[in-house]
């Protein structure tokens, strides 16, 4: 019995064992067998014709990657991503990918793609998607998800019973549907239900698909999924699409070039940094292009060159000068010829040198142009090939009478030599308002650096010589990473300094582009293929970040003039804005419009000098273009004894000061100011003026001596100025004299215990005198330019713009700084104000033109961080929430209504 007994247990243990290494070992080794057999990729199920196609490796890396990205606040606050920042942030608060189950469960490749309309198949109709996710290990379960789904409510879920085409539907508000079913070990995800049959039901899969842009399906690709955290796919129609409304000449390039294959991007995300990688095969007819795209781009010398205070470079190392001439005549037509033929006509007349003599025949393949941190002018710099061909050129030149050169300038124990066009021809010139540049120069390592400021020049020389350069930064190698660089074109840029091509317009791209203030752009070129990269990081940290729910839509056609109501408490200060038939008042801390409706569009002015300590007080003025005034509260209520006809048709804008409106009439060709009180009352100036007032006076308080000034420019032939008081009499010697027509009223300011206004004519000549109409020495200064805008005093500078986007820096000793802002117009529309928005009690300097941009700088001319913003006209500074940070107001040209905050 003890043997039988022995022999049943040792039977028992041998059960036992088999039945673990059952579990342990045959069940997930058949889980695993199950899960394998029959397997179908992501790619094989999605059509292989769409319009661009989405490939993941590893979503987990992905989500990880854009979860911790530095700069998704700001992200998901841009107009192109605000619609998904609800579901971004539930997904961040949820945290269900730090779960270890969903985190295996999510690591499967993932294709998507967007389809068009389709002939002869199922009609998805536009803008249908497609996506597979390969569930891997976990496939098995995907049979069991209906009876999980048992046990589990999730809302606008549902589970349709059809059969082998069963499905879930996941039904949104506004009719869209999200059909979800299992396909093997793939789970497909369809916006279309006669799409997603067409794929759960097996049958041979992109047929009948017929998209606009993409039919050729790609054979082979050049991006491995597994290296980027996001390949995507897409024909050079749809790249055209997204780069030629960038810029003209991109277009006119775009259209000489031939793309026969896909393009593939790659993009990967980290926490401090955005990579994208473009690539395709071109080819081109014109043999000019076509010598361009079949060589192999060079790694440029210079880029190893640039000073590490550089803020913003461009570097072109397509080829020589006249290959570039021939290849850019390729888009720009017979103009471009027209002009190299008049230069080389002039050339050979004023220096008895070609062209080809001049530039073509000592210079390299690398051309490059840098701003230097805190300098207003750029250094350009040009490879040098044969420099006693290049000393020849210039010696030859610099003998005749049209340029000299000028080796006076010692700076530092530098001789640096200065190329300067004689005073008389500057003086012929000048009858034509033209003025030549006369700029520094020099040679270090092979190139000739030029700028028109000697102090720039000899700093990136002192750089350059001590190997303090751009690629020694922890910036320039976060940027440039570990790859060659290999590039026919590369632009390296800060926001703090310049406004890159492809940010300039109002897309979905460069709202995106735009959070990131630093990045380093890269075209390059081998044998047949382009390649293009763009790394870009968030930069210091500071700048501006978009407040949550804006920007706002106010409805109708908004006025680009923002001003506010500020109380001192946070819930009562209000955002004052005009449209077409109503003036606005916004409560900025929930957003909510009061609205008072007006005929036409009305002036809406804060009511200073009236004190308003909440938003039941009497704070702005609605002013209509038939004179109908009304004082307002914070939440557009009528005060009593308000609205009230004044009869008046308005020269120019109202104006408030003191607890007074002041409104301006023109009466029999001369002008009149009358002024109207918070009870009503209505009152006049004594002076009458020879003319209209075609801007509203502009005002100054001195409480040391307790007076009130108030200056206007009455336009008209006689061209003088006026100084007033309170009262509207002409303090003496007053008016004063302005040699021509101009815009606005004076600029009034209080220096050194005197009262001064300044003028500026718009041919440039501008005046400051003193209280007693006496010009301050040595005023007046001719500034280059023609202006439409009064200056700005920031207590130490006078601040201009003229037409062309130069910023003056005037001092009241005379000196005089500038620098050009590309690509910016500032004409009658344009504004241009001082404030202090860090607290340093330095005020920054900001100006609006007439595009969608509104620029920022420091008093050295740094543009400040998160600057240009997408707005126009003028913008309001204050701190509405009361938490010590300034903000910025303004209205884009798409009509929203934007807000930031200084961070």
């Amino acid at each position: 019995m003890s043997g039988m007994g022995k022999a049943g247990k040792k039977n028992g243990l041998k059960k036992f064992l088999i039945t673990l290494l059952f579990i342990f070992i045959g069940i997930p080794l058949a889980w695993i067998v199950f899960s394998l057999v029959g397997r179908l990729s992501p790619a094989s199920l999605i059509p292989d014709a769409y319009i661009c196609r989405l490939r993941i490796h590893n979503p987990v890396r992905l989500a990880d990657g854009f979860l911790e990205h530095e700069s998704l606040p700001e992200l998901i606050n841009s107009s192109a991503l605000a619609p998904a920042a609800p579901y971004i942030k539930t997904l961040q608060e949820s945290a269900l990918l730090k779960k270890p189950l969903v985190r295996f469960a999510a690591r499967g490749n993932l294709e998507g793609v967007l389809l068009g309309d389709t002939k002869n198949g199922p009609a998805t109709g536009s803008g249908a998607f497609a996506a597979a996710w390969d569930s891997g290990f976990l496939s098995p379960l995907l049979r069991f998800l209906p009876f999980f789904s048992r046990f589990v409510t999730v809302p606008n879920l549902y589970y349709v019973q059809a059969g082998k085409l069963s499905r879930f539907e996941y039904r949104l508000e506004g009719g869209l549907t999200f059909y979800i079913g299992p396909r093997r070990n793939l789970l497909v995800i369809c916006n279309n239900q006669k799409l997603f049959e067409f794929l759960i039901s097996g049958e041979q899969t992109g047929q009948g698909f017929t998209p606009p842009l993409f039919t050729v399906p790609p054979k082979a690709t050049a991006l491995n999924p597994a290296d980027y955290d996001a390949v995507i796919l897409f024909s050079s129609a749809y790249l055209n699409s997204l780069l030629a409304g960038q810029d003209s000449n991109i277009a006119a390039v775009m259209r000489n070039m031939e793309f026969p294959g896909i393009v593939e991007g790659g993009i990967s995300v980290s926490s401090g940094k955005l990579d994208l990688q473009l690539t395709t095969g071109a080819t081109s007819q014109n043999p000019a292009l076509s010598r361009l795209l079949e060589q192999r781009s060079p790694s440029p010398d210079f880029a190893e060159r640039l000073p590490a205070a550089a803020q913003y470079s461009t570097i072109l190392s397509a080829g020589s000068l006249k290959e570039l001439y021939e290849a850019a005549a390729v888009f720009s037509g017979p103009s471009l010829g027209e002009s190299i033929d008049r230069a080389d006509r002039s050339a050979r007349l004023l220096l008895g040198l070609s062209i080809d003599e001049l530039l073509f025949s000592w210079s390299g393949r690398e051309f490059a142009v840098f701003g230097m941190e805190g300098r207003p002018h750029p250094v350009y710099a040009v490879q040098i090939t044969d420099e006693p061909r290049r000393q020849e050129v210039f010696n030859k030149a610099f003998k005749t009478i049209v340029l000299n050169e000028n080796v006076q300038l010692n700076l530092d124990g530098v001789r640096i030599p200065r190329i300067e066009i004689p005073e008389f021809l500057q003086a012929l010139l000048g009858r034509w308002d033209l003025r030549l540049p006369s700029p520094y120069y020099t040679v270090q390592n092979g190139f000739l650096l030029i700028s028109e400021s000697a102090e720039t020049l000899l700093s990136a020389v002192r750089a350059m010589q001590k190997n303090d350069v751009l690629p020694k930064t922890a910036a320039w190698r976060n940027l440039a990473g570990a790859q060659a660089n290999l590039s026919a074109f590369s632009l390296y840029y800060s926001l703090d300094r310049s406004l890159p091509f492809f940010l300039r317009g109002n897309t979905a791209m460069s709202s995106i582009l735009g959070v990131y203030r630093q990045g380093l752009l890269r075209l390059g070129f081998d044998r047949g293929q382009v390649l293009l990269s763009l790394a870009v990081i968030p930069g210091s940290g500071r700048g501006l970040a978009l407040m949550s729910g804006y920007p706002l839509a106010v409805g109708g056609n908004p006025q680009n003039r923002v001003l506010g109501i500020l109380t001192g408490k946070a819930g009562e200060n209000r955002i004052l804005l005009g449209k077409d038939g109503a003036a606005l008042a916004i409560n900025p801390t929930d957003n909510r419009v009061y609205e008072m409706e007006t005929q036409g569009r009305p002036w809406i002015i804060p009511a200073e000098g009236l004190a308003v300590k909440s938003a039941e007080d009497a704070a702005a003025w609605v002013v209509s273009a038939q004179g109908r005034v009304t004082l307002v509260n914070g939440n557009m209520e009528p005060v009593q004894g308000f609205p009230i006809s004044t009869g008046m048709k308005l020269s120019s804008p109202p104006a408030a000061y003191g607890g007074r409106l002041y409104l301006s009439e023109e009466s029999n060709g001369s002008g009149k100011v009358q002024t109207v009180d918070s009870k009503g009352g209505i009152n006049s100036w004594e002076t009458i003026f020879p003319a209209a007032l075609r801007s509203p006076p502009s005002f100054l308080s001195t409480p040391k001596i307790g007076r009130t000034y108030a200056g206007v420019y009455p336009k008209s032939f006689f061209d003088e100025i006026w100084l007033l008081d309170a009262d509207g009499n002409a303090l003496p010697n007053w008016p004063a004299p302005v040699p021509g027509i101009a815009f606005g009223s004076p600029v009034l300011f209080a220096h050194n215990s005197r009262t001064l206004a300044a003028f500026i004519t718009m041919a440039g000549e501008l005046s400051v005198f003193d209280e007693n109409a006496a010009p301050l020495p040595p005023f007046p200064l001719a500034i280059d330019g023609i202006f439409y805008l009064q200056p700005v005093f920031d207590g130490t500078y006078l601040w201009l713009v003229s037409e062309d986007g130069t910023l003056y820096q005037v001092s009241l000793e005379g000196e005089i700084l500038h620098q050009t802002i590309p690509h910016f117009q500032v004409k009658q529309e344009g504004y241009i104000t001082v404030c202090d928005t860090d607290g340093d009690k330095t005020p920054e300097i900001f100006i609006a033109g007439e595009g969608n941009a509104l620029h920022g700088y420091s008093r050295n001319f740094r543009s400040l961080e998160g600057f240009p913003l997408p707005v126009w006209g003028q913008p309001l500074f204050a701190d509405l929430n009361g938490n010590g940070k300034i903000e910025c107001i303004g209205v884009g040209m798409d009509r929203l209504l934007y807000r930031w905050e200084f961070r």
